[in-house]
């Protein structure tokens, strides 16, 4: 057993997710866990009025939800006394918020440059993991010497790079979650009219452009029954339709959805005419960044706290859904050794992918029980596939020897890798802007003697 039926800790550093942190304390409270141990929940965030927010608003969930003997809730500004003794740690952060996300888009779309998404590639995604890295390294590290058998489980973006450099300069168990995975085998099944539960899906790749090596329903292979729709002549407008056609070319179906995959390939999908015909969506468009998609998110919380809603109306808020359901099934499993496949974990590839770098986290399956993480090998993925992808993994390489030392030249060699800026001087100026904009949120050692030109 990883730890004691008796007791278990979960730290949850980055607290202030609108929707993680109450569907995360939802999650404990209708698992096994809550009922075969005692459970401590630490929650952890650098800003005090949502910390108490969610504190009040979990600890209303868990009283809810009669679990007040068996859980306890507590509330952490410093992230030292939160992960002391904690079995796991799953993080959340997002530094510098909202309106960093909205920096990082709007700047370069200032250059012609469109994102969808914006927390994964492109010049947000780097300025986003300019950000992430240190944070997460420090975490890392801490987990490291204050919790060293703890599971670190981040749900922050850019997801690959965070994760590789946990692994890269760390001890730390950690491992990446993205619940985009659950998204890409929903959206399958349904458009195969098959129940959810159902479709057995394997994937290989990164995190936000993976493959379905295996897709399969009670051991039926699915592949089969997609060709026969299309050569049924299936038309797909809007979402779907990148997948659909990267399937045919490719031979396997991509995922986790088009936005995300659209990023990845900017000259082919983030014209002004390609998102048009594809229906791709711009960001903040559907998404929590967006203001006015988070007010009421927030306004429901408030409420909740104060007592003018009850909890049972947080839970079935439309939109509130369960995005830490696939933690807590990992954290069951390990803890009460119950074997699980679970469809999507980031991890050390170690030959899961044959034709990626070996030492490149990738996104795969992983068999967990009480005796660990057992990542799946999918096997090699279509040349064509492979050698984009691990173009990919080497620019999150480049990115993160940028995070990590301030070397302007070295993040102005991830942005040239990153194939969305259609010249040098252009890459320079936006470089600049954008160090420049967020400046208060990026280690001193960007600005030496406050030093804002690119080298």
């Amino acid at each position: 057993m990883l730890v004691s039926l008796g007791e278990v800790k979960v730290a949850l550093i980055g607290a202030g997710s609108l929707t993680f942190t109450p569907s995360l304390v939802k999650g404990l409270m209708s698992s096994n866990l809550s009922k075969d141990c005692s459970l401590t929940v630490a929650l952890m965030d650098v800003n005090p009025e949502i910390l108490d927010l969610m504190y009040t608003v979990s600890r209303k969930i868990v009283g809810a939800l009669k679990g007040e003997d068996k859980v306890k809730v507590e509330r952490y500004t410093d992230r030292k006394p939160a992960l002391e003794g904690a079995d796991f740690v799953i993080v959340t952060v997002n530094v510098g918020g909202v309106r960093a996300a909205h920096v990082d888009v709007e700047i370069p779309l200032r250059y012609g440059i469109r994102h969808t998404v914006g927390d994964t590639v492109g010049p947000a995604g780097i300025m986003r993991a300019l950000r992430h890295v240190p944070v997460l390294l420090d975490i890392a590290r801490d987990v490291e010497d204050l919790a060293p058998e703890a599971y670190l489980f981040d749900y922050s973006n850019p997801l690959t790079p965070l994760s590789r450099v946990v692994a890269r300069e760390t001890k730390a168990k950690g491992y990446g979650l993205c619940t985009g995975i659950f998204g890409f085998r929903n959206g399958i099944a349904d458009f195969l009219g098959a129940s959810r539960e159902s479709v057995e899906l394997y994937v290989g790749g990164i995190n936000h452009l993976y493959w379905a090596t295996k897709l399969n329903i009670e051991s039926e292979p699915l592949y089969p029954k997609i060709e026969e729709i299309i050569k049924g002549g299936v038309q797909i407008e809007g979402e779907g339709a990148i997948m659909l056609n990267f399937y045919k070319i490719y031979g396997l179906l991509p995922g986790p959805e088009d936005r995300h995959i659209a990023e990845f390939f900017p000259n082919l999908f983030l014209t002004e005419e390609a998102m048009e015909k594809y229906r791709i969506p711009k960001f903040p468009e559907g998404c929590t960044a967006d203001y006015k998609t988070r007010k009421p998110f927030e306004e429901i919380l408030s409420s909740v706290a104060s007592g003018g809603k009850s909890v049972a109306e947080l839970l079935g808020f439309m939109g509130m859904e369960e995005e830490g359901i696939g933690v807590v099934r990992l954290m069951e499993s390990l803890v009460l050794d119950k074997p699980i496949l679970y469809p999507g974990i980031n991890v050390v590839n170690k030959g899961c992918v044959g034709n990626l770098p070996s030492w490149s986290v990738v996104e795969v399956p992983a068999y967990t029980d009480s005796t660990g993480i057992h990542p799946v090998r999918v096997g090699d993925l279509p040349k064509a596939v492979a050698g984009f992808t691990t173009q990919r993994i080497l620019q999150y390489e480049v990115t993160i020897d940028a995070a990590l030392t301030g070397d302007r030249n070295l993040a102005l060699q991830a942005l040239l890798l990153d194939g969305y800026v259609d010249g040098v001087e252009t890459a320079e100026k936006l470089l600049k802007d954008m160090l420049q904009a967020e400046k208060d949120l990026l280690p001193e050692y960007w600005f030496p003697d406050n030093a804002t030109k690119t080298s």
